[in-house]
């Protein structure tokens, strides 16, 4: 189990990491921007989740149907990790003065807020970085926050229809089908924080701060870094496949099978195809396909024969039959069978257990630091729950704190809104 932990400044020497002396703002909230703060908090960042009193709508958005009104979600749980949760209202102006005279203490300033927003509050990247020139500001937005389509909405599945990912993905005789993950939210994420180490970084040398800025349309599309390059110098654009090839560069057999009682991948260079026709009796049907380049311009017709065929197997016959080919092939498995295997979970799978989610169990960030390996000190927060401990250590009066829970403009875990 978690225990929860250490401060910031009551750092020993085994405690010390890759960002423990950093201390962020992060005024996040649905997935892209609450990923990257979890993962500078396990990098060793004090982090403050800055939260309205009504919560990050993730704190019960995605959830079992059958789950009491008042459960955390899992996705909640499995994202915020290692921050510390401050509740407070933004719109008030006695709290905009205090998050003002957190910020001049603070390293950085990590926000998804629609572009705009802070701004009107006076706690834009321009303003702050004005007042505050060794600050990070890091602006997670849909599109680049300082480009022409700053105003427009967007969000995970949108992106991945605009930028082209879903395109990639279905059989070429219906629909595209969209990644079944959230994937552009995880991977802006990622480039969120390296952006701000590289900041950081450049700010040990010069002294300055600058405004870090990543938008999930890009990131989409580096994303597809070689299929872009693809389509950006190919004479003739490759389409999806009908029957089972995955990527619409690859030949036969590259693709997902259904068996009788599964499914399985394939992955293996042309050559190695009359082994597989061998190995599933298929030899005269696909051998004639492959000369010339038949495997690419009759991949279709060849993913069906072994479609057809591997629906008749069992997944457990149709792999060992092929594993004597030597080519890549694997059962495909459902993520908890996946979070099962021993390999992934003695290193991926942490048990918690906190007043707040109870006891539960969350898949950790994948970076290995033999020096100084990731935090994992703080289950997430309860809303509010370090509301009363942020404000005492940014110097506010426990009078003060009281009147501003009393006001609404701050609550706690113990003070929820409209409780007396």
């Amino acid at each position: 189990m978690v225990n929860i932990p250490r401060k910031s400044n009551d750092l020993e020497d085994g405690d010390v990491h890759p960002l423990s002396s950093i201390r962020v703002l992060a005024f996040t909230h649905y997935a892209a921007g609450p990923i990257a703060a979890q993962y500078l908090g396990s990098l060793g960042a004090d982090v403050i989740k800055i939260e309205a009193p009504a919560g990050d709508y993730q704190r019960s958005g995605i959830k079992e149907p059958t789950a009491a009104a008042d459960a955390p979600s899992p996705y909640f749980l499995g994202i915020n990790r290692n921050q510390r949760s401050l509740s407070i209202d933004l719109k008030k102006p006695e709290a905009q003065t205090i998050i003002r005279d957190m910020i001049s203490h603070a390293d950085v300033i990590l926000e998804n807020f629609r572009p705009g927003v802070l701004e009107r509050m006076g706690l834009g990247s321009a303003a702050l970085l004005e007042t505050h020139p060794r600050l990070i500001y890091c602006s997670i937005a849909a599109y680049d926050p300082a480009g022409p389509s700053r105003n427009k909405p967007g969000q995970d599945l949108i992106i991945q229809a605009l930028s082209g990912i879903a395109s990639l993905g279905g059989s070429a005789d219906g629909p595209p089908v969209a990644a079944g993950a959230y994937i552009v939210d995880t991977y802006t994420a990622s480039q969120a924080v390296i952006g701000i180490q590289a900041a950081l970084r450049q700010r040990d040398q010069t002294g300055r701060g600058q405004w870090v800025r990543v938008d999930m349309m890009s990131c989409a599309l580096h994303l597809l870094s070689s299929e872009s390059s693809y389509a950006l110098n190919a004479q003739q654009q490759a389409g999806r496949g009908r029957n089972g090839i995955s990527h619409s560069h690859q030949p036969a057999p590259y693709g997902i099978y259904s068996t009788r009682d599964g499914a399985i991948a394939l992955v293996a260079h042309p050559v190695a195809l009359p082994d597989i026709a061998a190995a599933l009796d298929l030899t005269d049907r696909i051998v004639p396909l492959l000369e010339g380049k038949g495997a690419w311009t009759k991949r279709d017709e060849i993913a069906a024969i072994l479609s057809d065929r591997l629906r008749q197997l069992t997944s457990d016959d149709a792999l060992s039959r092929l594993a004597p080919t030597g080519i890549l092939l694997a059962p495909v498995r459902s993520i908890g069978e996946a979070l099962a295997d021993p390999d992934v979970a003695s290193e991926l799978v942490r048990d918690v257990e906190h007043s707040y989610g109870g006891r539960y169990r969350v898949a950790l960030e994948p970076l290995k630091l033999s020096g100084s390996p990731l935090v994992f000190d703080r289950p997430a927060p309860d809303l509010g729950e370090h509301s009363v401990e942020v404000l005492r250590e940014s110097g506010i009066d426990p009078d003060r704190i009281e009147a501003l829970i009393a006001s609404g403009a701050v609550r706690t875990s113990a003070h929820p809104v409209g409780q007396e």
